[in-house]
């Protein structure tokens, strides 16, 4: 099935089923199910395969408009949305291209070694930000609670890394969790013979699976529109989506990969390639921005990608609704990728988070090679409209209006903000009376912080500071006034609010020195005071050290839309 079905095809399938069975599929590596050989690349048109997924609309647009043309290429688009039989025909040269998210092309990448032949990464689309969610039962609240819960998934689909990455986040070992694995991502539109072959049907109709990760329309309909599942036709009672790539934005990548000899023997093409796709998104782009003006060309664009990637000009909404799922990365977004220019989702780094989970749960033999091309990116630049015109982030939330709300929150309920929304957290210890927190001190810390922030880019990072309640209980235990025990725990929670500024103080210089710019209203620091001990009391020298901390905690802004709305 296509990477995003979406509303048009809804409309075609029931959503009620009877007496279904789950038919699972065995996780296997793709070099044991893929049986092609390696053949030489045929000659003539160059068929450029399409995924269902806003990305490609940008490649449509510079075949439409002669781009490939002006640059010497010969091609024709092809959608092709099965991937193990995209991977056949690229072994079998009818294309020499591959065309997937960074999981599908690193499970790809054993096969193509395993005949011979190397797979090169030579271009960034865009990464998901919106368009895929993992959906979980009332009674999962955060990440770590997947322990032992049963998920269901696509096999050989988009969201395989985007699990694995979630699960080692939280410090779940894959084999702790029973996964599920379906043949389709959505749900089917042909007769299934009275079989459940996707996880979102699964979901539906077994309540033992407890989470299933699935497309953005998908997860929506599951949750009643996100609102929590009602329980109604379609939905789940009480279902939620734990986190979709709006937080999770830097996990899903899509990309297109060559098949090394063709890239040997034709390194101008894949260029001209790559540049005509470059040429692409940037010619999207304006026409996006000015589509009101340019109301007819851009019909003409979205009804042709309508008709190319869901099989239906008019399913105009559809396309629009694929964009808006997507974030181009454009020529500087490639230039860090490829190069690691101001970030760490970078190719190496996907890659070797990729094929670690894919070996932990049977996708893999072992770890493969996965090279960029090296471009020569000044080169590439040439007469590209945005190229190195990277504007430094924009705002995601409003600080004032994020910390009243936090602290409103923390007052009435500081245990139950500890858990809602909360995805992962990342812990420092301090000495009393400590008031500095240097970058050589808290490195690993501060790495391990700035991996996460990166990685879900859009949640909303809380430096929190706590302060151990002993000198206060002891304070009660000896009858002190209630009005000192009030300027106590004040004081206690001014400090806190002072160490958790610094602490995000450094850990911004931390970032900078490294040659990574954040948005740092990302990072909103408060002070807990005594208000949320891990002990209370501490009993023992070590507990009381555990008190006193500051928490990074990274929250996911989907259970937080109506208070922590950010910025446009």
């Amino acid at each position: 099935m296509s990477k995003y079905m979406i509303s048009l095809f809804l409309l075609v399938t029931t959503w009620t089923v009877h007496a279904q069975s789950l038919r699972t599929q065995e996780a296997k590596p793709l070099a044991d199910v893929i049986s092609a050989r390696v053949k030489k690349v045929s000659s003539g048109k160059t068929r450029v395969p399409l995924i269902t997924w806003g990305g490609d609309v940008a490649t449509i647009y510079a075949e439409q408009n002669g781009i490939f043309r002006r640059n010497g290429l010969d091609v024709t688009l092809s959608l092709e949305n099965h991937f193990p039989s995209q991977v056949a025909r690229c072994l079998e040269g009818d294309t020499p291209y591959l065309r997937g998210t960074m999981g599908m092309i690193n499970a790809a990448a054993e096969v193509f070694e395993k005949k011979g032949v190397d797979l090169v990464v030579i271009y960034q689309l865009t990464w998901s930000n919106g368009g895929d969610a993992l959906v979980v039962r009332p009674n999962i609240k955060t990440p770590k609670r997947l322990k032992g819960k049963t998920i269901a998934l696509q096999l050989y689909g988009p969201h395989m890394d985007y699990l694995l990455n979630i699960l080692d986040t939280a410090g779940v070992p894959p084999n702790k969790v029973d996964l599920k694995w379906f043949s389709e991502l959505t749900l089917p539109t042909f007769d299934t013979k009275g079989e459940i072959l996707d996880p979102v049907n699964a979901f539906l109709e077994d309540k033992h699976i407890d989470a299933a990760m699935c497309i953005i329309p998908d997860a929506l309909s599951l949750t009643s529109g996100g609102r929590g599942g009602s329980g109604a036709a379609g939905s789940v009672k009480g279902a939620k989506i734990m986190l979709s790539t709006k937080t999770a934005s830097r996990v899903i990548a899509d990309v297109y990969a060559v098949r090394s000899d063709y890239l040997e023997q034709n390194r101008g093409k894949v260029e001209a390639f790559v540049k005509s796709l470059m040429e692409g998104e940037e010619g999207l782009r304006d026409l996006m921005a000015n589509k009101a003006s340019q109301r007819s060309r851009y019909q003409q664009t979205v009804s042709r990608a309508a008709d190319l990637l869901l099989g239906a000009p008019q399913a105009v909404p559809d396309v629009e609704g694929l964009l808006a799922d997507c974030e181009f990365v454009g020529y500087d977004g490639n230039v860090a990728f490829f190069t690691g220019k101001g970030t760490r989702r970078t190719l190496a780094t996907l890659t070797r988070e990729i094929q670690s989970g894919f070996l932990q749960v049977g996708l893999i033999h072992g770890k493969t090679k996965l090279a960029d091309a090296e471009w020569n990116y000044a080169a590439l630049a040439k007469n590209l409209k945005y190229a190195n015109a990277v504007p430094k982030p924009k705002k995601k939330f409003d600080t004032q209006k994020v910390v009243k709300k936090i602290e409103k929150r923390i007052s009435v309920e500081p245990n139950a903000w500890a858990e809602d929304g909360t995805l992962f957290q990342v812990e420092i210890n301090f000495q009393p009376n400590q008031s500095q927190f240097s970058e050589s001190q808290y490195a690993e810390d501060f790495s391990k912080a700035l991996d996460i922030s990166q990685t879900y880019g859009g949640s909303l990072i809380v430096v929190e500071g706590h302060s151990d309640p002993l000198g206060i209980a002891r304070a009660r235990q000896k009858g002190t006034p209630s009005v000192e025990i009030a300027q106590m725990e004040q004081q206690a929670k001014n400090l806190s609010l002072e160490r958790s500024r610094a602490v995000r103080r450094s850990f911004l210089k931390f970032a900078t020195a490294r040659g990574i710019e954040v948005d740092g209203s990302q990072f909103i620091a408060v002070g807990l005071g005594v208000a949320a001990p891990k002990f209370n009391p501490p009993r023992t020298k070590q507990e009381w050290a555990a008190n006193r901390r500051v928490v990074f905690r990274i929250k996911q802004v989907e259970a937080e839309l109506s208070e922590f709305v950010p910025l446009d």
